[in-house]
């Protein structure tokens, strides 16, 4: 295939994806700074979270919390424990329907999580009011919910699982689009019979590659229209490959795992997949009291790991409960995770309290498992702070660039062949 195969897949390529791109960069450029914008639309909180006066007095025990939150809905059952409560914050906690013993199926709540003041165990206003947004709609757009609606944007063009798989297909798209773009940056290979008016041009006069390539890293301000716009979709699109090819690949891995996860594999290491009991265990309602004598042995078995693959622990995140498997997860953030959210977990069995697996430290151990974090970090602005957020918009409004003038270069390309057509000149 010659190279004119490869200009028409890059630009019919660019140009089917141009509006997703569109969309994805400038929600983007948003969402590198959610935190900030959610706390500045909603200083009191948001569905997020709850502001809460800092006191003086202690935090209440997290399992505490939980067992306020279970006399307050006694129709619920708890299988997450967040181990991490917040000085400003209300304590959030996530609510399942138990089952109703009479009828066998589950209770009616009407609510999934409900917020208590972690220094009292109180309930705080409008702490039930927290259906999601895909169930009660985006619309009227409100301070609380237009990130929601940005967020989803993002991922599935608010259209749910059919729009998140249309973005795993734009994903991939985009993945193998980057290095067709990249290719057709290089120059053309020289001549084979190089000759000006019938001499021998000698070898050595000829230009050096990278004098040949130098030119699409450049951009010519006092160019015209047209050039300006060709000059700045080819060097942009040259500086900026890395972290384009980053946010690419790593929007399949959110998209379609069933495509990143069998290519990572050829090419890292990663953890083996665990083999499935031939006893499936029964489900079952796990008290709080069971909660505690886990997060024991959830923090011993830490312990253990931690001095057997050289991490240390910072801070404890999440005990959460599977009854469709019978096991407790504990959750950490370690030393050798590349973000503050937890990263590092033991998974052991409830009954025998006996361990399963190691989700091991987010580097150090498994080279998939590095590159997969890693990915999520960097698509997601959750490590290097400030800087990072400020380079994640800015790389928004790139995309968004790269997008218009591939689009303007196409539709200029193709006026001027239409006119071709038609013979004017």
């Amino acid at each position: 295939m010659n190279r004119s195969f490869w200009v028409l897949l890059h630009r019919y390529a660019g140009l089917m994806m141009a509006l997703f791109l569109i969309i994805i960069g400038l929600t983007g450029s948003i969402l590198a700074f959610y935190e900030e914008i959610d706390d500045w639309l909603n200083p009191l909180g948001s569905h997020r979270h709850t502001r809460i006066a800092v006191q003086v007095k202690p935090l209440l025990d997290p399992f505490d919390l939980c067992d306020r939150a279970l006399k307050l809905a006694p129709h619920a059952r708890i299988t997450n424990v967040d181990l991490n409560p917040k000085q400003d914050e209300a304590y959030t906690v996530a609510l399942e329907p138990s089952t109703n013993p009479s009828t066998g199926q589950p209770y009616e709540l009407g609510y999934s999580k409900l917020k208590l003041n972690p220094y009292t165990g109180g309930e705080v206003e409008n702490s039930r009011d927290n259906q999601s947004s895909e169930q009660t709609g985006y619309f009227p757009l409100t301070r609380k919910n237009v990130l929601d609606f940005i967020y989803a944007l993002h991922c599935q063009l608010a259209l749910g699982e059919t729009g998140a798989l249309l973005f795993g297909i734009i994903a991939l798209a985009w993945t193998l689009d980057c290095f067709v773009g990249f290719y057709l940056t290089l120059p053309k290979g020289r001549s084979k019979h190089p000759a000006t008016t019938g001499q021998q041009v000698s070898v050595a006069k000829q230009p050096s590659f990278w004098q040949r390539w130098k030119p699409a890293w450049q951009i010519k301000p006092n160019a015209s229209a047209f050039r300006l716009n060709f000059d700045l979709h080819r060097a942009f699109g040259l500086w900026t490959w890395a972290i384009l090819f980053i946010f690419a690949w790593s929007s399949v891995m959110f998209m379609l795992p069933e495509v990143y996860e069998p290519v990572m594999k050829v090419f890292f290491e990663t953890a083996p997949e665990q083999s499935q009991s031939s006893e499936p265990a029964t489900p079952q309602f796990v008290s709080i009291a069971e909660f505690r004598y886990a997060h024991i042995i959830g923090k011993r078995l830490m312990a253990e790991q931690a001095k057997r693959h050289g991490f240390a622990v910072h801070q404890e995140s999440l005990l959460s409960y599977d009854d469709a498997t019978g096991l407790f997860e504990y959750i950490v953030t370690s030393n050798r995770d590349v973000s503050q959210a937890g990263q590092t977990g033991v998974t052991f069995n409830a009954d025998t309290g006996a361990l399963v697996k190691l989700d091991p430290p987010a580097t150090g151990e498994l080279s998939g498992v590095t590159v997969q974090y890693w990915l999520m970090a960097l698509h997601m602005a959750s490590s290097w702070g400030l800087p990072y957020k400020l380079f994640v918009c800015f790389m928004g409004l790139v995309i968004t660039m790269l997008s218009v003038t591939g689009i303007y270069i196409w539709y200029k390309k193709n006026r001027a062949a239409r006119l071709k057509r038609k013979g004017v000149t």
